[in-house]
């Protein structure tokens, strides 16, 4: 059955407190390798613990015993060495997941996320100053049929792949493309329906959302939909691969009043453990071209072990306005421990980097419980 927001437990199928003497700390390169062996160590000792326990699997979520619940989520801590910031490290998420299900049709589902609940910060030491509980999905799901399902309340806007399995344990860097986050808002308050229906001798997979309330709790750092309408289809297509499309209209609560217009394409194609996968999007309003966006990315996946992978990928971002085009190179790898757990490291440069993307070096360690 379709999942437009490839529920990221997808595997049981993203005030200031400061230290005296913080100058002696170390630099920014000398704590990423220890920080990055530690990780390590670690998480192979969580791995060989998981193995034995035969109640429990990283991953697969926990049900609560003589209940219909089902508790998971995912962590992430890292660290960040940003040429055009400072030097931070902590915590990242720490994410929840509440799922209900029953032999009915009706089936909930809640993620709260605790972004940046601890952290250090060069010249400043530990803070906790950054922390936000956000509410990333609450929704109710009737599953009428396999064509033919309903969503109502908070979800991930269905736009592209990246934004509904943006969870870190489950993407392969520890930066996210600009296209999937700048030019739409990743959340939406209101109702889908979704489904799969068969066309053109395969299978299309289809979702069409409204948003026509208040976002419940947005986030302070980003610019909900005032109110919006969309879709988002894909399809398998030759050669192990998928192709999706968006489009949405939409008015955003900063700019009440100018009605956006989005298409976009996605497409993902694996196989043998390599992948390939791109995103491309481009947003205009009735305001004329000078408010026109546009970006994509284009990220390559290679199997250098049966653990560790090679990852590469080209963004390019235009922003509104007359200034060129940013573009943006990374090249990083990745250790995964288990389909659970992931270890990642990357390093970024820019040309033309007017919003400030992250650009330097970044590493961080994820797992899905």
């Amino acid at each position: 059955m379709c999942k437009p927001d490839a529920q990221v437990y997808g595997m049981w199928h993203n005030p200031h407190f400061p230290i005296r003497g913080a100058a002696m700390f170390p630099t920014s390169r000398q704590l990423i390798l220890p920080i990055l062996l530690l990780l390590s160590l670690q998480s192979m000792a969580w791995a060989e613990d998981s193995a034995t326990d035969a109640d429990y699997r990283p991953g697969k979520g926990w049900q609560v015993p003589g209940t219909d619940f089902k508790l998971g989520g995912y962590a992430s801590i890292g660290i960040g060495d940003d040429r055009n910031a400072k030097t931070t490290a902590g915590i990242d998420d720490f994410s929840l997941f509440v799922h209900w299900e029953n032999e009915g049709k009706l089936r909930l589902f809640s993620e709260l996320d605790l972004e940046r609940p601890l952290g250090w910060e060069e010249d400043k030491g530990l803070t906790t100053g950054h922390a936000y509980l956000a509410l990333e999905r609450l929704y109710a799901d009737y599953l009428y049929s396999e064509k033919l399902n309903f969503r109502a309340g908070k979800f991930l806007t269905p736009i592209g792949r990246w934004n509904v399995i943006h969870a870190s344990p489950l993407v392969w860097t520890t930066s996210r493309p600009m296209v999937t986050e700048h030019l739409f808002p990743t959340n939406a308050t209101g109702a889908m329906v979704y489904g799969s229906v068969p066309a053109l001798d395969t299978t299309l997979d289809y979702s069409v959302y409204a948003a026509i309330g208040e976002d419940w709790r947005p986030d302070p750092k980003l610019d909900p939909f005032e109110e919006a309408y969309g879709m988002h289809v894909s399809m398998p297509v030759p050669g192990n691969g998928e192709l999706g499309m968006s489009y949405a209209n939409f008015e955003q609560k900063s700019s009440i009043g100018e009605r956006k217009n989005l298409l976009g394409v996605d497409y993902f194609w694996s196989h043998n453990r390599y992948e390939v996968s791109l995103e491309a999007a481009y947003r205009f309003s009735e305001y004329g071209s000078q408010s026109d966006e546009k970006g994509l990315y284009l990220q390559a996946v290679a199997p250098l072990s049966q653990r560790w992978y090679a990852i590469g990928r080209y963004e390019l971002y235009d922003q509104s306005g007359p200034a060129p085009a940013m573009s943006l190179w990374l090249a990083g790898a990745a250790y995964r421990l288990s389909p659970a757990m992931i270890l990642k490291a990357e390093y970024s440069r820019a040309i033309n980097n007017r919003i400030q993307a992250p650009e330097g070096l970044f590493a961080s360690f994820a797992v899905l419980f």
